[in-house]
C-alpha cells in the first residue's frame, strides 16, 4: 500500500512504558510530520518496536536533513519528559483553509469478539495533528496496553485500529470500564477547536452506546 507513496519510515526501538506510543506521535506531530500509517509491537524483552511511516505537509516524504535531524531529537525529548507535548501540539494545529470545513463524524467501536485474546477498538475520525497522540493517550490513560496498532489515514479521514489488553493481561469485557473509554476516546476525536455545548456532549454520548 505504501509503495507508490512517497513516504519515510521512522522505527523506534524503546524499553515499552504506558504512554509510550503516544508520545512518540506527539513528537512527529511536533516536527511536522503526518502519520499515514504506523505499527506497534510490544516485544517479550519489555522493549517495544513502534514503525510509523510519515509525510510531510505537501504529502511527500518527510525526507530533508536538518528535518528529520530534529524529528530525531523531539522524539529524544518526548520519551525522556523534557518535551512538554500537549503545548507544542497546539502551535502546529493548523490546516489549509479549503480543508478547515471537511468534517468527519468521530466514531468508537470496542469489539471483544474478533480476538481470542485482545479487545479491539477501531476509531474512525478527521485526522489533524496529534490525533493519534491523543487518542492513544486517552487509551492509556485508561488503564490499558496497547499491544499492536494499525493506523490509517484516507485523505482526512483517520481509521485507526487497536488491540488492547488491562494491566493484568486480559480482554475489557466490563461495559462500567468500556462506557467512559468510549467517552474518552470520542473527546479525543473531536476538533480542539470545537465549541463546547451540551448538544455536541448529547452527541457523544449517543455514538459512544452505539455498538
Amino acid at each position: 500500500m505504501l509503495d507508490s507513496r512517497a513516504v519515510t519510515e521512522v522505527t523506534v526501538y524503546a524499553a515499552d512504558h504506558p504512554g509510550l506510543f503516544s508520545k512518540i506521535s506527539g513528537a512527529l506531530a511536533v516536527a511536522g510530520a503526518s502519520i499515514v500509517d504506523a505499527r506497534i509491537h510490544t516485544l517479550t524483552n519489555g522493549m517495544a518496536l513502534d514503525t510509523f511511516w510519515v509525510q510531510d505537509s505537501q504529502g511527500g516524504a518527510f525526507d530533508a536533513p536538518h528535518r528529520l535531524a530534529r524529528l530525531s531529537v523531539l522524539i529524544e525529548q518526548a520519551l525522556s519528559g523534557h518535551l512538554r507535548l500537549d503545548a507544542e501540539i497546539r502551535k502546529v494545529r493548523r490546516e489549509p483553509a479549503r480543508l478547515a470545513a471537511v468534517t468527519v463524524p468521530p466514531r468508537v467501536v470496542v469489539d471483544n469478539h474478533a480476538s481470542n485474546t485482545h479487545t479491539v477498538i477501531e476509531v474512525n475520525g478527521r485526522d489533524r495533528p496529534g490525533l493519534l497522540h491523543d487518542v492513544t493517550g486517552a487509551i492509556s490513560e485508561h488503564g490499558l496496553q496497547i499491544a499492536s496498532a494499525h493506523i490509517t489515514t484516507y485523505g482526512v479521514r483517520a481509521v485507526d485500529v487497536f488491540y488492547v489488553k488491562d494491566v493484568f493481561g486480559l480482554k475489557v469485557e466490563n461495559e462500567r470500564k468500556l462506557a467512559p473509554l468510549r467517552l474518552a476516546l470520542l473527546e479525543a476525536l473531536a476538533p480542539p477547536a470545537a465549541p463546547g455545548g451540551g448538544g455536541a456532549a448529547e452527541d457523544r454520548r449517543e455514538a459512544a452506546a452505539q455498538p
